[in-house]
């Protein structure tokens, strides 16, 4: 029997108690008097439910008001496609070995526990309800874009040429030995999306798509033949909070279940061509690659010259282009929030790819 609850109903005041204890952000003579539960977002997501858990104590305490508790899917399907490729299993790894080996701002860890048979599992972390969600629909500018490659390039410097470790193990990698796991999510969305969305695809990435999609395994042992290190995998605004106030820091990332070893630009490549307008990003794309090269230099790297880094960029850029198709293709049309962002992730990355001709690099 599982010592932790595994759906919201589970949930009591005396777990709630030992959990935070457990964690040091409870003082030991004070306990979890009532709590209470709110959906975050749509509450369910494809692969879990998120949910807000208020806090009140029998006593003065410095202990949260509020945490956030990921649950996996209730949907059994949903909850087989995070099993299939370890997310879960990823994000509690990140936070459990990884998180305190790299030095970057993070949500505080206080708990996680998974039933390996059936994939159930909880992470309870910190509420940044203070922070501002970002908008992906919205965008960014190019001091948002620095201070988000500000963020997670620590993350890449700390594991850069050092990826053939146990610690990783537990890691997707876009590489040969990802590709087939992955190939199903691509080759069931990739028409549909370009049927939905064709206005917003570029003419000649639009007449490209068969042979774009054909391509992917090579695309895939592309990215691998780069130099790899650890990379965020999702750096998609939604999973970007921003600091509203001197104490908070600038950018916290979250949501690590799609952590990943991979090209070091893929970060900085699925950031600046589906997370900033056309225009901006042809004005400050080639300042914000340096930027990534200087920071990550000034964090260890050594010998990645700027030609490195635009020739990593540009393979990074056309392999992810393949992520505004799937959400093209699964993309509910009477959805308005998620009939922009397909919109507008597809015009980004497929602009991004004619404006430097990308689709040349195809075998």
């Amino acid at each position: 029997m599982n010592d932790f609850p595994i759906h919201p109903d589970q949930v009591t005041v005396e777990w709630l108690t030992s959990m935070l204890r457990g964690a040091s952000a409870l003082e030991p003579e004070r306990s979890v008097s009532t709590f209470a539960t709110s959906t975050i977002g749509d509450g369910i997501s494809l692969l879990g439910l998120v949910q807000r858990v208020e806090l009140t104590y029998d006593g003065p305490t410095e202990a949260p008001a509020s945490v956030v508790m990921k649950f996996a899917s209730p949907v059994e399907a949903n909850r087989a496609i995070a099993m299939n490729t370890n997310m879960y299993q990823r994000e509690i790894d990140f936070f459990t070995d990884i998180a305190p080996r790299i030095d970057m701002p993070l949500t505080r860890f206080y708990f996680a526990g998974m039933i390996p048979e059936s994939g159930e599992n909880t992470v309870v972390i910190e509420d940044l309800r203070a922070y501002r969600a970002g908008d992906q629909v919205a965008g960014i500018d190019a001091d948002e874009a620095r201070t988000i490659i500000d963020a997670f390039a620590p993350l890449n410097a700390a594991f850069w040429g050092k990826t053939d470790q146990p610690l990783l193990d537990g890691c997707m990698r876009i590489d040969s030995s990802y590709v087939e796991p992955f190939l199903p999510g691509v080759f069931g969305t990739w028409e549909r999306g370009r049927d939905l969305f064709s206005d917003f695809i570029t003419p000649d990435v639009l007449e490209a798509l068969p042979h774009y999609v054909e391509s992917m395994r090579d695309l895939h042992r592309m990215m691998g033949e780069r130099t790899q290190t650890l990379v965020h995998g999702d750096v998609r605004l939604d999973n970007v909070m921003f600091g509203q106030d001197p104490d908070q820091h600038p950018i916290v990332l979250i949501d690590w279940q799609a952590i990943m070893v991979s090209n070091p630009m893929q970060d900085v490549a699925y950031m600046l061509s589906q997370s900033m307008d056309t225009d901006l990003r042809r004005t400050h794309e080639e300042e914000l690659i340096q930027y990534y090269r200087d920071r990550v230099t000034e964090l260890g790297v050594e010998g990645y010259s700027i030609e490195q880094a635009r020739a990593d960029y540009d393979v990074a850029v056309l392999w992810i282009m393949c992520y505004p198709l799937i959400i093209g293709g699964v993309c509910d049309p009477t959805n308005k929030r998620g009939r922009a962002l397909a919109e507008v992730v597809l015009s980004r990355s497929t602009q991004t790819v004619t404006d430097r001709n990308l689709l040349a690099l195809l075998p």
